[in-house]
């Protein structure tokens, strides 16, 4: 795999300029670093997005990359088990203490959701870029709720 531009400009793209084709590619790359960290998982799940931010992007970078993974390493995704019920802000500018009070609670697994989906499940918590941790933290919360009994996160890059 080789790209003619530096990875920081490509996730860019992939997560605000509606290059969502990257997916596979950048999928890919999660791939290959997978056998550096083999961990065993039950299942995978993507952090989902809002409502409101999905018909706006089209499309959740987050579950691209979690289906690429998912399909190449043939674990298990869940796409629809966990959910963003609240409309956070980005948290592209808030500091590290503004990042973890946006998201306190945003996360919940639906009412619709069969209880057996996590019990006893050590899940893989799929984002694109891991900053402070707080998205990661809030979701895994909402998963262990529910019955996990491990939750790991795996991201694609990590910001500075």
């Amino acid at each position: 795999m080789f790209f003619q531009e530096p990875v920081q400009s490509l996730i860019h793209k992939f997560k605000y300029e509606n290059t969502f084709a990257l997916g596979t590619e950048l999928g890919e790359l999660m791939v290959q670093a997978w056998p550096v960290w083999r961990h065993s998982v039950d299942l995978i799940v993507p952090v989902p997005l809002h409502a409101r931010r999905y018909r706006e992007r089209r499309y959740n970078q987050s579950e691209l990359l979690a289906r690429h993974l998912a399909m190449r390493l043939h674990i298990p995704l869940e796409t629809k088990a966990l959910q963003r019920q609240r409309d956070t802000q980005p948290q592209v500018h808030l500091s590290a203490t503004e990042r973890q009070a946006n998201v306190v609670g945003a996360f919940a697994v639906p009412a619709n959701i069969d209880g057996r989906t996590f019990l006893g499940k050590h899940i893989l918590l799929i984002d694109d870029v891991f900053t402070t941790g707080a998205t990661l933290s809030a979701a895994a919360t909402a998963l262990y709720q529910a019955g996990a009994t491990a939750v790991s996160g795996y991201c694609l890059a990590r910001a500075k």
